[in-house]
């Protein structure tokens, strides 16, 4: 028979709340030399704690979920959402959580989708990149479960941790303005997440400030993906007349962006600029590295993590919403090939 802390308590003749409060880490301290006592007598009888016992105790699973923007194939080959997730689980590390990823998460089905989350696996979920049309969260917040968001589209009640998306991309265009572009692309993420538009409005600001034409031509779509943006550099350098410069919503499709021009046969950045936006461990490696805007990501995953654990345990989150973006500038990007002059921004 499996030994139980009733037998703990019998051995060392305490009390079983003592044993339990030792073992669980509370929810009333223990003196130091009372804990040690119990974990060595724990030691000797075998001791395994029941999990399910001390969730029916407690009221928690000390697990938190993760629902990713969608499940689809290979969503998890996402650098956004490896660097994410991998805050996650670090913070969860040193907080003692265990992490559970919803794998079967599909925003099509929500009222499914909420019945899984609220089963009692997990004390709380931290949304990553919710979609414009994502309910899950709204529900959620509504039946009060602990949840938070990274990135994504806002919703009323919850929590939400973000990059000053503005800033970024005012960094990375300012850039491309000072090196002499005018003629500046932009391949723009999936429209129906926030952050893609967010940055699209960027690009469209910017030009407007500094009274450069906008063109529709000039912006195509690449859904983040290394394809998607392949399929859009594609699109613009076949054009009569074609950006000297592209700005990416993400590194994935600059990196697209990229292949696209050895498909072609344009030299980068002689003949074109690319630049991206997250700084993932894959921007440094191409070829020629990637000028890109630095995003904490796994940053804003610890914090989402730390948040969430305060939310449940009853305590006011300290933690800020809103993160600093840095420009990282590397090889892909230099002064255009020709000279364009403010009078004649659409020239050869």
């Amino acid at each position: 028979m499996a030994t139980s802390i009733k037998d703990i308590a019998n051995k060392l003749n305490m009390s079983v709340s003592t044993v339990s409060y030792a073992l669980n880490g509370g929810p009333r301290s223990v003196s130091l030399e009372t804990k040690n006592q119990v974990l060595a007598a724990a030691r000797d009888l075998g001791y395994r704690p029941n999990r399910v016992a001390r969730s029916m105790v407690t009221g928690r699973s000390y697990t938190i979920g993760v629902a990713p923007p969608e499940i689809g194939d290979d969503v998890f080959l996402s650098p956004y959402l490896q660097l994410a997730i991998n805050g996650v689980a670090n913070e969860a590390g040193r907080l003692h959580q265990d992490m559970l990823v919803f794998t079967r998460y599909r925003e099509t089905e929500h009222e499914e989708m909420l019945s899984i989350i609220l089963d009692g696996r997990v004390d709380g979920v931290i949304f990553i990149a919710p979609h414009f049309t994502a309910k899950t969260v709204e529900l959620a917040a509504a039946l009060q479960l602990p949840c938070v968001a990274i990135s994504g589209a806002p919703v009323e009640g919850v929590t939400s941790f973000s990059i000053n998306n503005e800033q970024g991309m005012t960094q990375v265009l300012e850039h491309l303005y000072e090196l002499g572009h005018r003629r500046i692309g932009h391949i723009a993420g999936r429209l129906d997440m926030q952050d893609a538009l967010i940055r699209l409005q960027g690009y469209q600001a910017f030009l407007h400030a500094r009274k450069i034409p906008y063109r529709d031509e000039f912006v195509a779509k690449g859904q983040f993906l290394i394809e998607g943006g392949r399929r859009a550099m594609h699109e613009l350098m076949n054009l009569p007349i074609r950006p000297t410069a592209v700005s990416c919503a993400n590194d994935e499709m600059a990196i697209g962006a990229i292949l696209a021009t050895y498909d072609l046969g344009i030299k980068v950045p002689e003949e074109v600029s690319v630049a991206g936006f997250d700084s993932t461990p894959s921007s440094a490696h191409i070829h020629p590295p990637l000028t890109t805007v630095r995003q904490p990501i796994g940053e804003l995953g610890e914090v989402a993590l730390r948040t969430l654990v305060d939310m449940i345990e009853g305590n006011e989150p300290q933690e800020k919403k809103v993160f600093e973006t840095d420009l990282i500038v590397r090889a892909s990007t230099n002064h255009p090939m020709e000279e364009i002059h403010e009078g004649s921004l659409y020239s050869h």
